[in-house]
C-alpha cells in the first residue's frame, strides 16, 4: 500500500512537471495578448519530430537543443507571420491558429506519416526512487520544468524586459504610457512560449510517443489547466498542472488510463459553475 501512494506521488510529480511547462506558455500568450493560441501544441510536435531527425546526427544534446528552437523559432514565425496580422480579431485569431496546427499536422504526416515513433533516450537509464523505477528522463523532466520555471520568475521580475512582460500582461494601456515597446513585447512572448512548448514536447514525445496527432491530449489538458488555474495566471497554471497531474495519476491507477481526460474535464465543469474567473483569475506573477 505505501509504496502504491509513493508511485503515485512519483509519477504524478513527473507528470505534473511537464504539464506545468506545456500550460505557461499557454496561458503566457492569453495574458500579453489575450490570444488563445491552438498552434502551442502543434509546437510540441514539432519539437518531438526535430529531436527525431537530428539526434542520429548531432548527438542527444544537440538533438534537444534543435527540437526548443524549431519550435521557439516556429511559435515566433506563426506570431510574425500570421498572427500580429489578426491579432485585434478574436475569432478570426482562434480559427487561424487552428487552421496553422492542423496544416503543420498535414505537413508532418506526409513527411513522416502517422506510424508512431520512439524517440531515443535523452538520458538513457533508469533508477529505484522509493521503491518505484523511474526512467532518468522523467526525473530530468522534472527538474528541468523547475528551472525553467526558476528562470522565467528571475526573468519577470528582474530583467527590464522581463518586467515590460508583465506590466503588459497586468495592463496593455498602463503598459504603453510607462513607454513598454507593445510589439517587441509580444514578440519575446511568443518566442519564450514557443521555447517552453518545445522542452514539454521532447519529454511529451520521449515518454509517451511521437506521431502526429500526439499534440492533441496535451493541448486539452494545457487548455484545461489554464481554466482551471485561471486565465492569464501563470502561478494559477503551476497549481492547477500539479491539481491535474495527480488527478490524472489517481484515476489511472484506480480506474483505468482511458478515463483520466474524462475526470480532468468534468473538474472544468465543476470550476467553470463554481469559480468561472479559476483559482486565480487575471492574477499574474507576484
Amino acid at each position: 500500500m505505501l509504496s502504491e501512494i509513493l508511485t503515485i506521488v512519483i509519477v504524478g510529480a513527473m507528470i505534473s512537471a511537464i504539464y506545468a511547462l506545456i500550460a505557461i506558455g499557454f496561458t503566457m500568450i492569453f495574458g500579453v495578448g489575450g490570444i488563445l493560441n491552438l498552434t502551442h501544441g502543434a509546437l510540441l510536435m514539432l519539437s518531438a519530430y526535430a529531436y527525431l531527425v537530428a539526434q542520429p546526427y548531432i548527438g542527444r544534446l544537440g538533438g534537444v537543443i534543435t527540437g526548443v528552437l524549431v519550435a521557439a523559432l516556429a511559435s515566433y514565425g506563426v506570431y510574425m507571420g500570421l498572427v500580429r496580422y489578426i491579432e485585434e480579431h478574436v475569432v478570426i485569431t482562434f480559427m487561424a491558429t487552428i487552421m496553422a496546427a492542423l496544416a503543420i499536422q498535414e505537413a508532418i504526416t506526409m513527411g513522416f506519416s502517422q506510424q508512431a515513433r520512439v524517440l531515443e533516450p535523452m538520458v538513457p537509464g533508469s533508477i529505484a526512487v522509493a521503491g518505484t523505477r523511474m526512467q532518468y528522463d522523467q526525473l530530468l523532466a522534472f527538474v528541468v520544468s523547475w528551472v525553467l520555471i526558476g528562470l522565467l520568475w528571475y526573468y519577470v521580475t528582474n530583467t527590464k524586459n522581463g518586467r515590460a512582460i508583465l506590466a503588459t500582461s497586468m495592463s496593455e494601456r498602463g503598459a504603453i504610457f510607462t513607454g513598454v515597446d507593445l510589439p517587441q513585447v509580444r514578440r519575446q512572448t511568443w518566442l519564450i512560449a514557443g521555447a517552453f512548448a518545445g522542452v514539454g514536447g521532447l519529454f511529451i514525445g520521449r515518454l509517451q510517443q511521437t506521431s502526429p496527432e500526439m499534440w492533441l491530449e496535451p493541448l486539452t489538458l494545457a487548455f484545461i489547466i489554464v481554466i482551471i488555474g485561471g486565465v492569464g495566471s501563470i502561478k494559477g497554471s503551476i497549481i492547477a498542472a500539479y491539481l491535474i497531474g495527480y488527478i490524472e495519476t489517481l484515476t489511472v491507477e484506480l480506474i483505468g488510463a482511458p478515463y483520466r481526460v474524462v475526470v480532468a474535464l468534468l473538474i472544468i465543469i465543476a470550476v467553470i459553475m463554481y469559480r468561472p474567473e479559476g483559482l486565480y483569475g487575471r492574477e499574474y506573477l507576484e
